[in-house]
Order: structure tokens, then sequence, then C-alpha cells
């Protein structure tokens, strides 16, 4: 009697470690847009003249000579398309914001015009950008709040 109960849990924890350890667990993988909606982003770098073979670091987070303080900055995208930027000067712009080009792209209109910038990076904990047009060329790395 002890050796078929002992048998059986035996096979029921084989069963369970089994099951516990299949490879067929689906893996949840974010969607752009809920990486991109997922967090209020920050600076940690921001560079101009990033196009040329001479790029200007103006900010990075935690440094005392910046050329620019980016410390306040933050934006925030929403799922229903807006979204919300505090600037380096305090000022809240509210916008709107899409994808472009197969999501390789973010489009974003506020009061002061109309922005692309290229996604080089974007998962759960960065999200690089690359505007070529603005100041020979604009890069941000950005993090979570």
């Amino acid at each position: 009697m002890m050796k078929k109960l002992l048998y059986k849990t035996f096979i029921l924890s084989m069963s369970i470690w089994a099951i516990s350890c299949s490879k067929d667990s689906p893996i949840a993988t974010k969607t752009k847009k809920e990486l991109l909606t997922g967090n209020t982003w920050l600076y940690d770098e921001y560079y101009r003249n990033y196009n040329t073979t001479n790029a200007i670091l103006y900010y990075k987070k935690n440094q005392g000579s910046n050329l620019l303080n980016l410390s306040i900055n933050r934006v925030t995208y929403k799922t229903d398309g807006t979204y919300t930027e505090i600037n380096e000067t305090g000022a809240t712009l509210n916008g709107t914001w899409i994808f472009l080009n197969n999501e390789t792209q973010v489009q974003v209109t506020n009061s002061y015009g109309t922005f692309t910038s290229t996604i080089m990076l974007l998962d759960q904990t960065h999200y690089n950008w690359l505007d070529q047009t603005a100041s020979n060329g604009t890069f941000g790395k950005m993090i979570p709040q």
C-alpha cells in the first residue's frame, strides 16, 4: 500500500514538473505601441550634429556640464494617439503621435509643428530615436522615468 502511494506521488510530481518545464509556454512579446506607451520617457543622452563626424553631446543625465538641461523633460505617449511633453523650459506641450513606415518612425504634431524621427531602438528600457533633418541630425537616448 505504501509503495503504491509513493509511486502515485512520484508520477504526479513528475507530471507537474514536465508540464511546468514545457517549451510550449507562450512568451508574451509587446508590440511597439505597447512599448512606446508603456512608459513616461526621459532623456539619458541627447546629441546634435549627429549626421557628422563631430556629433555634439548636448545632454547626459547626471552630468554637471551640459550644453542643454533636459533634466525636467518628459514625454508620455498615450494609446489613443495623443501625447504630452514637458520640455526643457517646463512648458507642457500636448499633441498627437502616429507610427509611420511600418512602425519604424514616430511622427508627433504639437503647437511647434510636425516632427518625424526614426526609431533606432525600442524596448522596455530604451527608446532611441534619430531625426536626420533637425540640427544636422539630432539623436536622443531615452529611458523610463
